[in-house]
């Protein structure tokens, strides 16, 4: 639709756009009620990248991000035409634009308020819009309560596609003069997609942002605990560790050219296999660290149990008694399940990076990332369905690609949480263990060498090359090229050492 990409329009001058700022600031101005918080935002191109479908609709368009989408409009503007027709008939109802689109039209500058970027759609265009998407929406959430949904459920839940509560609550008291109906429509619609069980604590209705939010804060506040404030930091790498890094690159290229470099190749893919932190910890996203469920039950004796439906994710907890045990909340996995849980992560995340009073906790974001540190194969989903941890018709294996197909996230709390207390109590048992406590130690030991490996990779490479050199130019009796041959031989030695016959084999 052209009015709503107007600025960009080379034709379209600085005057008409003075006016509409000017025009939308008096009337934001003028608005007394309470200014919502920004709640709807557009989902970052990182993660998008994932998984492009997770975060798009595919049917339904909502709301000014995705309602003139082409493929979604031709498909779904009769529909929701039809929807609108409907509910009008059924509340004896004729006049929609005065009875909708001028009420919702009152509350433009609050609707606008909601998005994380600025809309230059004039105020009709925008009462329009909302009166349409928002009747549509309420006559399926009313489809659904009453089993009659045909749509795509996921879509609706979609961060993007979100429709301010504010526009539902202004259409629902023009046909009923009321909210309850809302509130309970929308409280069944959350419940029937929801990954996790949802919180019987009444949740503040005034204080609800849109459909996501109300799953949301029904899921995070089963069991209500003090949030604690995030601070976001990039995914930078250390220096000191690039530089040892970039060194070691700089060696390998440089090896390669030289002839007769091969035992030097040979021993640097021997360090890269026994310390690939090395060379891969620079695409590695910062994580919760944490054994895998078949680990910590094989090595701890760890019994993992289920928490009760009233605790959820800020439940989790670790008790040491004479039987171990870690209590996890139920979680529900069916095919929309990735979906909803991507656009719920990305909403928790987004709205603590934007918020500017703070107060907002990364409990789900830490919990998926919690979930993707023990499960590392369909053994450990089989162990915590065997515990009715996990439910649902997803298969092990495709539960196995779900937590492990989200992308880590990049944060640091100023506080421990309580997750972070459990996961750092898990660690300790874990590393304690016998076996484990010597395993550590004889890594360390590895560790240790390996700058003197990388340091004798790099003399043993310019040693090579003097050998070149001196070949071609004095010959193989002189002085500097007997010292070459005898470091040659030392290095043979400690190729041998690596990559000779163990066993029987080595006593030929």
């Amino acid at each position: 639709m052209a009015s709503l990409n107007q600025f960009l329009n080379p034709n379209y001058g600085e005057k008409p756009w003075v006016e509409q700022i000017s025009k939308t600031l008096k009337t934001q101005i003028a608005v007394t009620i309470d200014t919502p918080p920004v709640s709807i935002f557009e989902i970052p191109k990182n993660l998008k990248a994932e998984k492009l479908e997770a975060y798009i609709p595919q049917q339904i368009g909502l709301g000014p991000n995705h309602h003139f989408q082409p493929e979604l409009y031709h498909r779904m503007e009769q529909k929701k035409f039809t929807a609108v027709k409907r509910v009008l008939k059924l509340h004896q109802m004729e006049d929609f634009e005065q009875e909708f689109v001028e009420k919702v039209k009152r509350f433009v500058p609050l609707i606008r308020e909601c998005y994380d970027f600025y809309n230059d759609a004039d105020d009709s265009t925008l009462a329009w819009l909302f009166a349409i998407d928002g009747m549509f929406l309420i006559d399926q959430m009313y489809a659904y309560s009453n089993h009659g949904f045909s749509m795509k459920a996921n879509d609706l839940i979609m961060l993007e596609n979100q429709i301010p509560l504010i526009v539902l609550k202004e259409i629902q008291k023009a046909l009923l003069g009321q909210e309850d109906f809302l509130e309970s429509n929308l409280r069944f619609f959350c419940k029937s997609n929801s990954l996790f069980v949802l919180s019987e604590e009444h949740i503040d209705f005034n204080r609800v942002n849109h459909l996501l939010d109300y799953m949301y804060n029904s899921i995070v506040n089963n069991e209500t605990l003090v949030p604690r404030k995030v601070n976001f930091k990039n995914s930078g790498i250390d220096p000191k560790k690039e530089a040892k890094l970039e060194l070691l690159e700089a060696v390998i290229r440089f090896a390669g050219v030289i002839p007769g470099a091969q035992p030097i190749l040979q021993i640097i893919e021997f360090v890269k296999q026994k310390f690939p932190q090395m060379t891969e910890r620079r695409t590695t996203a910062e994580e919760i660290k944490v054994p895998s469920v078949s680990e910590l039950c094989k090595v701890v004796g760890l019994e993992f149990r289920l928490l009760p439906k009233n605790e959820g994710i800020r439940n989790i907890n670790f008790v040491q008694e004479k039987v171990r045990h870690c209590y996890l909340p139920l979680v529900t996995l069916n095919s929309e399940s990735e979906v909803v849980l991507r656009n719920l992560v990305a909403y928790e995340k987004l709205l603590a990076n934007n918020t500017f009073m703070g107060g907002y906790g990364l409990e789900l974001t830490e919990y998926v990332d919690f979930m993707c540190g023990i499960i590392d194969s369909a053994k450990d989903v089989k162990l915590l369905r065997e515990q009715k941890i996990i439910d649902g018709d997803l298969s092990d294996e495709e539960i196995v690609k779900l937590f492990n197909g989200i992308g880590k996230s990049h944060l640091r709390m100023t506080g421990e949480s309580e997750l972070r207390k459990t996961v750092a109590q898990l660690n300790m048992v874990y590393e304690s263990t016998p076996r484990i406590w010597v395993q550590r130690t004889i890594e360390k030991q590895f560790l240790a060498s390996a700058k003197f490996i990388t340091f004798l990779i790099s003399i043993s490479t310019a040693l090579i090359l003097i050998r070149e050199v001196y070949l071609k130019v004095y010959g193989l009796n002189s002085l500097p090229m007997i010292l070459a041959r005898f470091f040659q031989a030392k290095l043979n030695h400690l190729h041998i050492f690596f990559f000779g016959p163990r066993g029987p084999k080595a006593i030929n």
